[in-house]
């Protein structure tokens, strides 16, 4: 059960462990270092993925233009993805650290078109990219934009609501995926790759502390402990930043309070064979993401006019059958944790990869859905999550480095429980808890095989296919109705088997200039709505979801590398998309359920822009502009009905046809950044001011969205200077986020009676001190 509400500071105690532990252990590292040769080892190559692991194409770039661009240290990160096919963000470590990264719900302020939102007051994210997406409310389907962690898919999203610390880089690539590499998917991934272990020592220690009693602490140690064996440790503690408040009593509700640890280790067995072992460990008790109420159907409470007003009111009898203190406030006791082992082998004619991995959750949350001291929609979520996955992938160049190619197959195997409890008892016509248990297993048995060959200088043909098979079941369904009735549904199941596929053509016009073009077909798995069961028809399976996407673009790399300019634009044939619907079950209210939308189709363009004109200035822009259109939905009117009841408190289902609707999606996204080094200052330090900003347009909630059901167009500007020694190993930094205090809304949730808002960070002043040896 919770156990967050004794709040030491939990964080420090564990940055105090790992520092003990590091100590001892930099020791060995510092004899051992002093042992070695200087020149670097192959095992090194360990804290970068073999050629084979390349996540666009997994396999070496093995043509001589590619070799040309890169002969020179690039100047902006991701250079090999500039010949490669399909659209790809690169996120540096650098940029990570000066936006304030800490979540991947921050990752869509830097990258075009792509939302990250968390949902009903959770901290489990919900993605979108290029409209693609899934509102995982229950927290248990295939995200239809695929996660990874140092090249391990993780098929629910809520695994990776921890982990973003001692970040190496972060790769968004849009559209279909799966071809070469993990699980298929239809909305595209982002592959999120953390720091290997070096041969040198190197260790480090950085503080970050800000408004609101922040403060975010990370280190690090990395060096050999012997010739052919490397380690990495790393750790992270979150602490404080609580700007909302109950509205009644003033109490503040919103303070982290979480630690994670990682440690990498690298053998080199032999000049051929390169082995790491990985190990992830989060805890999370941090207080629950409370809301607001934007429009209450009962009428009892106004909308807030101010959006970090929020409200809550545990029900004792609740609190003693959940097991929590009577007082508690909204939170969450997650505790996450994985283990991966990844084998690499030079074949000679291939490269040989496994990556074998195991992530497990335990999550136990108290929400508040409701955001009022009504107990109408308090509901307590646990559950229990192991996943068993196994990759196994060959590559290799043939045909004197014409044919690049990539064949392997993709298990993984998922065992979940889950309990909902939702308590109502302040609802008359309800007036009971209710508690919702059930079991989720499931298995995904993937092949995969791309080609790339060299038709003529510089034009190369790309093709792929991909076979899935997903076998999932929805069991040990039990409703109880406290005080008034239990039931046991019987056991559903749901089975995807389907192909994908892709083709497409890429053109080096100069070694600096490149187009292409491409097609794909991608399809991801049915699911179950793991809600608060009320009716029988809300365990029937949602089906299968699959794309037509088609893109053109260009890649461009001008004046000696200091312009790159990359566009693209395309065109997706969204068939039985996966939405998170509404359900109206009278007396109770309206309750998510998940449904697919017959058809629709997203269009738009990207556009990323590059720059360093200047010795030391560097400028950044990104525009993402797309729309979306229903072209085949009916569904509930949720606006036109919650407005009846309003009126008459009556419960009416109004349906409403939305062909030829606007699916909702943000239409324009924009980012972009500035930052000068300056040279030495009295040949002692460099000062570097940043700023950068980022716009995000109206979001509709649903179909036709209006007033309540619209998320407004936010403007969000932030800055900061770093100075740091010419020849010293510190730096600090004194930023400012939100600069201007903008009041904005990040995402929006109906539940029975309520429709709650989320909202954005307030300006936050701070300063972050890093020491690197």
């Amino acid at each position: 059960m919770i156990c967050r509400y004794s709040r030491p500071l939990l964080g420090r105690l564990r940055v105090a462990s790992f520092l003990a532990g590091a100590t001892a252990l930099s020791t060995v590292a510092h004899a051992a270092d002093a042992a070695k040769p200087a020149d670097p080892s192959p095992a090194a190559k360990a804290s970068q993925p073999p050629k084979a692991q390349s996540p666009k194409a997994q396999s070496p770039a093995p043509t001589n233009e590619v070799i040309n661009v890169l002969a020179r240290p690039p100047r902006f990160a991701g250079a090999a993805a500039q010949h490669e096919l399909g659209s790809t963000t690169t996120i540096s470590s650098e940029v990570l650290v000066a936006r304030h990264v800490t979540t991947v719900t921050d990752l869509q302020n830097l990258v075009p078109n792509l939302t990250i939102q968390t949902q009903g007051g959770s901290n489990a994210p919900d993605f979108y990219l290029r409209g693609i997406g899934l509102s995982d409310y229950t927290q248990n389907n295939t995200p239809s934009v695929m996660t990874y962690f140092d090249d391990v898919a993780y098929p629910l999203a809520a695994l990776t609501s921890g982990m973003m610390f001692d970040l190496q880089e972060v790769n968004v690539d849009a559209g279909p995926v799966g071809f070469a590499h993990g699980m298929a998917d239809t909305g595209g991934e982002v592959r999120i790759r953390t720091n290997g272990p070096s041969r040198a020592l190197h260790y480090g220690l950085s503080e970050d502390i800000a408004s609101y009693n922040r403060s975010k602490t990370n280190v690090y140690l990395s060096g050999s402990l012997a010739d052919t064996v490397q380690f990495r440790i790393a750790g992270q503690a979150l602490e404080g930043g609580a700007f909302r408040f109950n509205r009644a009593t003033g109490q503040s509700i919103g303070n982290a309070n979480a630690g994670g640890f990682r440690a990498k280790l690298d053998w080199e067995p032999d000049t051929k064979t390169v082995v790491r072992l990985g190990f992830d460990w989060s805890q999370d008790n941090s207080d629950a993401m409370a809301g607001f109420v934007r429009q209450d159907l009962t009428g009892q409470f106004p909308p807030d006019r101010n959006i970090y007003a929020t409200g809550w009111k545990l029900n004792p009898h609740f609190a003693d059958l959940i097991g929590i203190p009577r007082n508690a406030i909204p939170s969450n006791d997650i505790n996450s944790w994985a283990t991966s082992l990844r084998v690499g082998r030079d074949l000679g004619w291939a490269t040989l990869t496994s990556i074998s991995s195991y992530a497990a959750q335990v999550r136990h949350q108290y929400i508040d859905r409701d955001a009022t001291p009504v107990a109408s929609a308090d509901s307590y979520l646990a559950g229990n999550t192991g996943v068993l996955s196994q990759e196994i992938r060959l590559d290799g160049s043939t045909l004197h480095n014409r044919l690049d190619w990539v064949a392997g197959l993709y298990y993984s195997r998922i065992r979940s429980w889950g309990e909902n409890w939702l308590d109502e008892t302040g609802i008359p016509t309800v007036g009971y808890i209710q508690e919702t248990t059930h079991s989720e297993p499931q298995q995904n048995f993937s092949q995969f095989a791309q080609a790339r060959y060299t038709l003529l200088p510089g034009l190369k043909l790309t093709a792929g296919i991909e076979h899935q098979s997903d076998d999932r079941q929805f069991n040990d369904v039990d409703i109880i109705m406290r005080g008034i009735s239990s039931h046991r549904y019987p056991d559903h199941g749901a089975l995807t088997n389907q192909f994908s596929g892709k083709v497409g053509l890429q053109y080096q016009v100069t070694p600096r200039v490149m187009i292409y073009g491409d097609i794909r077909r991608g399809v991801k798995p049915g699911g179950f709505t793991a809600n608060t069961t009320l009716v029988p028809s809300q365990l029937d399976p949602f089906k299968p979801e699959w794309l037509l996407a088609y893109e053109a673009g260009f890649k461009t790399e001008l004046f000696d590398h200091r312009l790159r300019i990359n566009g693209a634009a395309y065109w997706d044939e969204y068939h039985d998309q996966q939405t998170l619907g509404v359900l109206l079950i009278p007396p109770y209210g309206m309750v998510g359920d998940y449904i697919n939308v017959p058809r629709s189709t997203i269009w738009g363009t990207e556009l990323q822009i590059q720059a360093n004109p200047l010795p030391g200035l560097t400028l950044t822009q990104n525009l993402g502009y797309e729309r979306g259109q229903y072209d085949d939905y009916s569904t509930l009117n949720t606006g036109a009905t919650g407005a009846h009841y309003l009126m008459t408190h009556q419960w009416q289902a109004i349906y409403s046809n939305y062909a030829g609707a606007d699916m909702g999606i943000p239409k324009l996204t924009l980012s972009g950044s500035a930052a000068y080094k300056t040279g030495p200052i009295f040949n002692s330090v460099t000062l570097t001011p940043e700023i950068d900003y980022s716009f995000r347009s109206a979001q509709a909630l649903q179909p036709r969205g209006s007033g309540p059901y619209l998320l407004p167009a936010y403007f969000l500007l932030n800055a900061s200077l770093t100075v740091k020694p010419v020849h010293g190993r510190w730096s600090v930094t004194a930023y400012a986020t939100n600069l201007a205090n903008r009041d904005y809304i990040v995402a929006g949730t109906l539940v029975t009676t309520t429709l709650m808002g989320i909202s954005g960070q307030p300006r936050f002043v701070g300063g972050r001190v890093a020491y690197d040896f």
